[in-house]
């Protein structure tokens, strides 16, 4: 830790702002399985490393600092966790998926820096207890929110059950890609259950027919009902492993900067933000290109969604930087639980704000809950160091 706790819990906000609303853009646009959504976002995500390599480099100039491939690695890490996201949300759901990856990124980036894993230094908090409070209400506040996200999907469900006949005649029509107030990386849970449910519709003359079976239980079924308990363990387990890998993201460009690899690397972390960057492109492109060759004419590949997702990527890559910063003026036990937090509440206000999201009763009462433990366990984290 540098020590500039201004500096950091500024870097904090804008982090928290920007993964609160970097989903934006592509709100109301329909992003598939995520694949093609992914390797057009890392395109801003790398414009994004481009400009923190050339301007925020150390010593700043026109110079691109030294490609680190351990730094790379780091980012191509995230991604692979990113590209997981939208198979968990189909086995277990977004609000459930949402919960444990989030809970054990928040987690993971906490040991790491208290304990000091994976060559990181450990670091040293003046009141630990009061870290620990603060730490227990953010993940606790994350349950209410799962409690919240999944009535919001229920009542939302519902809305597009009344709208089916609409749907079916422009197939095309815009969807919300997600909740603003519980973004996520694909629709929402609502979407996956219709898209899981709902056989395919065949045109008979000029009207659509759907295949179905009268009175088949399956018509009732829910997406955890209809899978077996074998494919639910998997997505937890995909989902705890894609939150190890979100918080295990910045650990090898960290480990470099303090030295752990040798002294021949650079002190100053925006250093390896350019390689990093790389890393979550190179990954991306790899999954798109083998995406494309399997699935071939049946690949969701919009033209109108790239330039939203580019905009996606570049308020993630803004806030990503923001982060790399914040780890080391504040240590990753003071900013992982604050930057896991903070988006969340942006989103909540934003949604509720301009969007008319969070209606029911029962999706603002939880709301308000985990927002009443996530607001003092912002503040006790950041009065710890």
């Amino acid at each position: 830790m540098t020590g500039n706790l201004a500096l950091g819990y500024s870097c904090c906000l804008i982090a928290g702002v920007g993964f609160g609303i970097n989903y934006l853009p592509v709100k109301g646009i329909d992003t598939g399985d995520g694949i093609f959504f992914s390797a057009v976002m890392s395109v801003g995500i790398l414009a994004v490393g481009l400009v923190t390599g050339t301007v925020l480099s150390s010593p700043p100039g026109l110079l691109m600092p030294k490609f680190e491939p351990w730094a790379a690695f780091g980012g191509a890490i995230w991604m692979c966790g990113n590209l997981m996201c939208p198979y968990i949300i189909k086995l277990i759901g977004m609000g459930l998926g949402l919960t444990v990856w989030d809970l054990s990124n928040m987690i993971m980036g906490w040991f790491t820096g208290h304990y000091g894993l994976f060559g990181v230094q450990r670091e040293h908090i003046e009141r630990p207890w009061v870290n620990s409070v603060g730490l227990g209400m953010a993940v606790l506040s994350l349950f209410f929110f799962s409690m919240a996200a999944s009535f919001d999907a229920k009542e939302g469900g519902a809305k597009m059950d009344t709208t089916d006949e609409t749907r079916e005649d422009k197939p095309n029509s815009e969807e919300d890609t997600a909740s603003t107030a519980f973004p996520a990386s694909v629709g929402s849970e609502s979407d996956l259950e219709i898209q899981i449910e709902t056989p395919a519709p065949q045109i008979v003359g000029k009207t659509i027919e759907t295949k179905k079976t009268p009175g088949s239980p399956q018509d009732q079924m829910t997406p955890c009902q209809n899978s077996d308990a074998r494919n639910f363990a998997i997505g937890l387990c995909m989902a705890l492993v894609a939150g190890v890998f979100f918080g295990t993201t910045f650990d090898l460009p960290t480990a470099l900067m303090e030295g752990r690899f040798g002294d021949d690397h650079s002190k100053a972390i925006m250093d390896y933000v350019f390689s990093h960057f790389c890393g979550i492109f190179a990954a991306a492109s790899a999954a798109l290109v083998v995406y494309s060759a399997v699935m071939r004419e049946r690949r969701y590949m919009p033209r109108r969604m790239i330039l939203p997702a580019i905009a996606s990527g570049i308020l993630w890559g803004i806030a990503q930087v923001a982060w790399f910063q914040a780890n080391i003026d504040l240590g990753f036990s003071v900013a992982f639980p604050i930057i896991g937090s903070l988006p969340g509440i942006v989103g909540l206000i934003v949604g509720m704000a301009f969007f008319g999201e969070v209606k029911s009763r029962r999706s603002r009462f939880w709301a308000g809950v985990g927002l009443a433990l996530r607001l003092p366990g912002v503040v006790l984290i950041a009065i710890s160091t």
